[in-house]
């Protein structure tokens, strides 16, 4: 007797429930109108407007005859651990050639960007500058810069960010690259979220 009581009951209930949702009306899906409860300036000007942290920036003035061929960069760290593929584990040696002592060591622990570049235009006076920020200075830019005088041709520069400046900075998480003639960028590359 209890089992069809039970069974009347669910019964009941089922033909309760699809007669509920055949009730049911479709809602209006149209998005509320909502007025706008402040007033957003847009600047106009990106282009003019320096990085984070910088006072004031060059003006862009790009030279098709002055190329940033390939941009590396590689994080010699030896806390890391070991990838497993003899090559790039060979990358932290090469770069620590020399190095003996653990003082040594982490003197060339950092970010090593090397950067191929040319100029296939009249000889001048170049800097190749990188504009970087870390992971503990935040939005402060820090610079470093490589003078080269009356050049011409391919050039392979090494810029690095090691010892005491990684060590108290952190990892860069950010940088730009420029190629800067008589005091304009001529050539620049730039990370994914400078």
């Amino acid at each position: 007797m209890r089992k069809i009581l039970s069974l009347a009951y669910l019964a009941l209930l089922v033909s309760w429930a699809s007669a509920q949702e055949d009730k049911k009306e479709v809602p209006d899906f149209r998005p509320a109108q909502i007025a706008p409860t402040t007033q957003v300036v847009v600047p106009t000007d990106f282009g003019t407007r320096p990085p984070d942290g910088m006072v004031s920036d060059l003006p862009v003035a790009l030279d098709p005859s002055i190329s940033l061929n390939k941009i590396y960069t590689f994080r010699n760290d030896r806390r890391q651990p070991p990838t497993g593929n003899p090559m790039l584990d060979y990358e932290n040696k090469y770069w620590d050639h020399g190095a003996i002592l653990s003082k040594e060591i982490k003197g060339k622990q950092g970010n090593i960007f090397v950067i191929n570049w040319n100029n296939d235009g009249a000889p001048g006076d170049f800097i190749v500058r990188l504009d970087y920020r870390q992971a503990t200075t935040r939005e402060r830019v820090m610079t470093k810069t490589e003078e080269y005088k009356n050049f011409d041709g391919y050039e392979k520069t090494v810029i690095k960010v090691v010892g005491d400046d990684y060590l108290r900075g952190g990892v860069v998480n950010s940088w730009r690259i420029s190629i800067v003639r008589d005091g304009k960028i001529v050539a620049q590359e730039k990370s994914f979220i400078w």
